[in-house]
């Protein structure tokens, strides 16, 4: 894993992390946020997670990470709580597709297997992940609603609305990656075509004295 700090690359981290941004400071009740309470607890499908895949896709684990991180801040001025668990949601989502693309690079699956891989480990990481973190937080940070019995009832009844969420974002993300063409992937260096590898070519003995011949008479000139 490395950070990639090319001009390109930082400017489309830029543009998606602004659109996560957007999503969560201008948020649409409806539409960007859909709000739902399954067992009296409060749980929110959005669409921020979308570009965060596209990111991932584009250009790997720690730019995704970075983007995470900005998705927080921006969540953080009006919902600091609600910022940590989102945050721990996205991180376990990304955490899964990236397991699933250390698999899917050593063995030769098609375009199909490679999306159901994503799915199902993203799916898991994300559902077992948010299990495992709302238990400890609930009680935490709401004492007056939660105690440890009520936060593993709770985190039992949003389990497979932690996976609908992964779902989303990763159908979503994938879908948004492959609407870009392919001559601008490889321009811009996203995804597969980020590792240029540069060839080089021995040069003859007689080739590297034709060069020392001609650098001698361009400094004699």
């Amino acid at each position: 894993m490395e950070f990639r700090t090319d001009s390109k690359s930082i400017s489309v981290l830029a543009i998606f992390s602004s659109i996560v941004i957007a999503l969560e400071v201008f948020p649409i009740n409806g539409i960007t946020d859909l709000k739902f309470f399954p067992g009296g607890t409060p749980f929110t499908l959005d669409w921020t997670g979308i570009p965060i895949i596209v990111v991932f896709l584009a250009l790997g684990m720690i730019s995704s990470v970075i983007t995470i991180g900005i998705m927080c801040i921006a969540i953080g001025y009006r919902n600091p709580i609600g910022s940590i668990f989102k945050g721990a949601a996205e991180l376990f989502t990304i955490i899964g597709i990236l397991a699933a693309k250390f698999i899917a690079d050593r063995k030769s699956l098609n375009e199909k297997q490679n999306v159901l891989l994503y799915l199902v480990f993203g799916v898991l990481a994300r559902s077992i992940g948010m299990f495992f973190v709302n238990i400890p937080l609930l009680p935490i940070f709401y004492p007056l609603f939660y105690t440890t019995e009520s936060a593993i009832i709770a985190s039992t009844i949003l389990v497979p609305w932690n996976a609908v969420q992964a779902v989303i974002n990763i159908v979503g993300g994938l879908f948004l990656y492959q609407l870009i063409p392919e001559s601008i992937r490889i321009q811009a260096g996203l995804g597969e075509h980020g590792k240029s590898e540069i060839k080089y070519e021995e040069l003859s003995e007689e080739e590297l004295n034709a060069e020392s011949e001609l650098s001698d008479e361009n400094e004699e000139n």
